[in-house]
């Protein structure tokens, strides 16, 4: 869960390319490690056309996941 009275201008940031490409990005309060819960993270996709879809992993923007697990979440 984000502390309140957080912005996103305060929060730390972790970004995962593939490749050229943004795949994914994770906000969370500062001194959350990247193993411990209070992320929100959310998955960039791409088709052919230039056109970027945003999901959430479980479809939720909480903050409940973790980001070194991010590549096992399902994303809508």
């Amino acid at each position: 869960m984000l502390n309140e009275g957080l912005r996103y201008d305060d929060l730390i940031k972790k970004i995962a390319y593939d490749g050229d490409l943004l795949e994914y990005m994770g906000y969370a309060s500062p001194g959350t490690d990247g193993t411990n819960t209070g992320w929100q993270i959310r998955k960039y996709t791409y088709d052919g056309s230039d056109n970027t879809d945003v999901l959430f992993a479980s479809g939720s923007n909480e903050f409940d996941y973790t980001w070194s697990d991010r590549t096992g979440y399902s994303y809508s």
